[in-house]
């Protein structure tokens, strides 16, 4: 029994590895982790019949325990079909006793309704819902299905309980892991405070843009200031204001062009195909609505901000991307000197 033991527990956390490095492998995150969970749970139960483990006339398996997993962490949808599939593979394929599984079923359903309004860390609900649950099962099996002596009984429930604590660990690991390693590789190119772009994506688009437009504008839109409201109302304020300014300034986004964070209090926008005109009115429509709008410091008090904005503008004639990235951010630093809350540009021509 214990050689299946280790086989079970090593079949369940290499399972479990194994779907997470082929998620990270494919798609760098999943758009439904529930789901995700779900065929990784309901695929570890089917293995777990695989190796089940005799015990006097008594067939068991440790199918139960990603099931547990799975109506832990779950919604009820996902649950609802991996027991009907698990039960197709326990019944029709590898002909398990029927009445263990309706047991097995009956305490799921209490599992269900009971553990998810435990306010208790999740940890401490699986170890002690596991340990009653499996005590339970047995004692339901002794008295439905054949008597199971105590030493029997007791060795059971030992390992049962060790197998849910490695496993709900080493799940609760390799998914922190994986989610680490997702992240860090998506805010390589995204703002990890607004979502935004950073300068690697900027400079990208920047590059993408020049090949495949005739007119680009980049506006660099600076927040006047903001190191003094960081100093007077601390940096989680701060970060709330840079969120909310982002925000107002995606609203103003016009089609085709992206909005990124350049910098700690620096956006910048990038937008193809609009005319020099049409750039200077959006940076001065932007300047205002900054400039008109109440942001939230806390629940109960606002502050008004503004902006200084740079524009840099490629023709046919000025087309040098590093020209005109230096063009925007001398037009920034004039507006500036210049006295703030004021768009700069170079005259065309």
């Amino acid at each position: 029994m214990i050689l299946k033991f280790i086989l079970n527990i090593a079949l369940i956390i290499s399972g479990i590895y194994v779907f997470y490095r082929l998620q990270y492998y494919f798609r760098k995150g999943v758009k439904n982790k529930n789901l995700f969970q779900s065929v990784m749970m309901t695929t570890l139960a089917i293995f777990s019949l695989i190796i089940p483990l005799y015990i006097g006339d008594v067939t068991l398996s440790f199918y139960y325990i990603p099931m547990l997993l799975l109506f832990l962490y779950n919604k009820i949808q996902y649950k609802l079909l991996s027991v009907v599939i698990v039960f197709m593979f326990y019944y029709f394929l590898f002909q398990y006793d029927l009445v263990q599984f309706i047991i097995f079923l009956a305490l799921i359903t209490v599992y269900q309704l009971i553990v998810p309004f435990i306010k208790t860390p999740k940890m401490s609900v699986t170890i002690l819902s596991s340990g009653l649950f499996t005590v339970i099962y047995l004692i339901l099996l002794y008295a439905f299905v054949t008597p199971i002596s105590d030493k029997t009984l007791v060795a059971f429930f030992i390992f049962s309980l060790c197998a849910t604590i490695l496993v709900i660990k080493v799940y609760e690991d390799i998914d922190k892991i994986f989610t680490h390693f997702i992240n860090q590789e998506k805010y390589q190119y995204y703002d990890s405070l607004t979502s935004l772009g950073n300068v690697r994506m900027l400079d990208r688009f920047i590059d993408d843009a020049f090949k495949k437009n005739e007119t680009v504008s980049i506006l660099l839109i600076d927040i006047d200031n903001f190191k003094l409201f960081n100093d007077m109302q601390g940096y989680e304020t701060g970060d709330q204001l840079i969120k909310q300014v982002a925000r107002l300034l995606n609203n103003h986004i016009p089609t085709g062009g992206k909005l990124f964070r350049s910098t700690g209090e620096e956006f910048s926008m990038v937008i193809p195909d609009i005319s020099f005109d049409q750039t200077v009115r959006l940076a001065e429509a932007i300047r205002n609505a900054v400039e008109s709008t109440k942001f939230h410091v806390d629940n109960t008090h606002v502050i008004n901000m503004t902006v200084s904005i740079g524009i840099g503008f490629k023709t046919e004639n000025k087309n040098v991307k590093k020209d005109i990235i230096r063009e925007a951010d001398n037009m920034l630093f004039a507006a500036k000197k210049q006295g703030q809350n004021r768009i700069m540009f170079a005259p065309i021509g």
